[in-house]
Protein backbone atom coordinates (compact mmCIF):
# COMPACT_ATOMS: atom_id res chain seq x y z
CA UNK A 1 0.00 0.00 0.00
CA UNK A 2 1.74 3.42 -0.82
CA UNK A 3 2.47 5.75 2.21
CA UNK A 4 -0.02 8.69 1.08
CA UNK A 5 -3.19 6.05 1.80
CA UNK A 6 -1.39 4.72 4.78
CA UNK A 7 -1.02 7.94 5.96
CA UNK A 8 -4.81 9.00 4.77
CA UNK A 9 -6.43 6.32 6.24
CA UNK A 10 -4.58 6.77 10.22
CA UNK A 11 -5.37 10.76 9.80
CA UNK A 12 -9.02 9.67 9.25
CA UNK A 13 -9.20 7.63 12.16
CA UNK A 14 -7.23 9.65 14.64
CA UNK A 15 -9.59 12.54 13.58
CA UNK A 16 -12.35 10.58 14.88
CA UNK A 17 -10.57 9.30 17.31
CA UNK A 18 -9.61 13.24 18.40
CA UNK A 19 -13.20 13.67 18.12
CA UNK A 20 -14.90 11.34 20.00
CA UNK A 21 -11.91 12.17 22.95
CA UNK A 22 -12.92 15.91 22.87
CA UNK A 23 -16.84 14.90 23.07
CA UNK A 24 -15.79 12.54 26.00
CA UNK A 25 -14.07 15.28 27.75
CA UNK A 26 -16.60 17.96 27.67
CA UNK A 27 -17.63 21.28 26.42
CA UNK A 28 -15.61 24.35 27.71
CA UNK A 29 -14.46 27.29 26.04
CA UNK A 30 -10.79 27.81 26.35
CA UNK A 31 -10.94 30.86 28.53
CA UNK A 32 -12.64 28.23 31.05
CA UNK A 33 -9.92 25.54 31.03
CA UNK A 34 -7.37 25.04 33.67
CA UNK A 35 -3.34 24.75 32.86
CA UNK A 36 -3.58 20.74 33.40
CA UNK A 37 -7.39 20.14 31.06
CA UNK A 38 -5.07 22.92 28.81
CA UNK A 39 -1.89 20.60 28.66
CA UNK A 40 -3.63 17.71 28.40
CA UNK A 41 -5.74 18.56 25.22
CA UNK A 42 -2.55 19.65 23.65
CA UNK A 43 -0.47 16.39 24.17
CA UNK A 44 -4.03 14.58 22.65
CA UNK A 45 -3.40 16.24 19.62
CA UNK A 46 0.27 15.88 19.78
CA UNK A 47 0.27 11.75 20.10
CA UNK A 48 -2.71 12.05 17.06
CA UNK A 49 -0.42 13.77 14.40
CA UNK A 50 2.73 12.08 15.55
CA UNK A 51 0.84 8.87 15.04
CA UNK A 52 -1.16 10.26 11.81
CA UNK A 53 1.94 10.67 10.01
CA UNK A 54 4.75 7.94 11.93
CA UNK A 55 4.30 4.82 9.48
CA UNK A 56 6.44 2.80 11.56
CA UNK A 57 4.65 3.28 14.46
CA UNK A 58 1.63 0.96 15.51
CA UNK A 59 -1.91 2.51 15.08
CA UNK A 60 -3.21 0.85 18.41
CA UNK A 61 -0.45 1.96 20.65
CA UNK A 62 -1.51 5.79 19.49
CA UNK A 63 -5.18 4.62 20.36
CA UNK A 64 -4.24 3.34 24.21
CA UNK A 65 -1.82 6.60 24.65
CA UNK A 66 -4.79 8.84 23.65
CA UNK A 67 -6.88 7.03 25.68
CA UNK A 68 -4.92 7.29 28.70
CA UNK A 69 -4.30 11.09 28.54
CA UNK A 70 -8.22 11.10 28.29
CA UNK A 71 -8.81 9.45 31.64
CA UNK A 72 -6.13 11.60 33.09
CA UNK A 73 -8.07 14.49 33.24
CA UNK A 74 -11.30 12.97 34.45
CA UNK A 75 -9.17 10.78 37.44
CA UNK A 76 -7.89 14.69 38.17
CA UNK A 77 -11.37 16.11 38.11
CA UNK A 78 -12.38 13.88 40.17
CA UNK A 79 -9.56 14.11 42.89
CA UNK A 80 -10.12 17.22 43.01
CA UNK A 81 -13.51 17.63 43.83
CA UNK A 82 -12.18 15.41 47.21
CA UNK A 83 -9.58 17.36 47.65
CA UNK A 84 -8.73 21.39 48.11
CA UNK A 85 -4.92 20.75 48.03
CA UNK A 86 -4.53 18.71 44.68
CA UNK A 87 -7.16 21.38 43.14
CA UNK A 88 -4.94 23.99 44.58
CA UNK A 89 -2.22 22.30 42.80
CA UNK A 90 -3.86 22.05 39.34
CA UNK A 91 -6.16 24.45 38.95
CA UNK A 92 -3.30 26.98 40.98
CA UNK A 93 -4.96 29.56 43.64
CA UNK A 94 -6.92 32.51 41.90
CA UNK A 95 -5.66 36.11 42.80
CA UNK A 96 -7.31 39.53 42.82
Amino acid sequence: MPDWIDIAIRAIIFAAVLFLITRLLGKKQISELNFFEYVSGITIGSIGAEISTGLERNIFHGIIAIGIFAVIPFVADFISLKSKRFRDFTEGKPTV
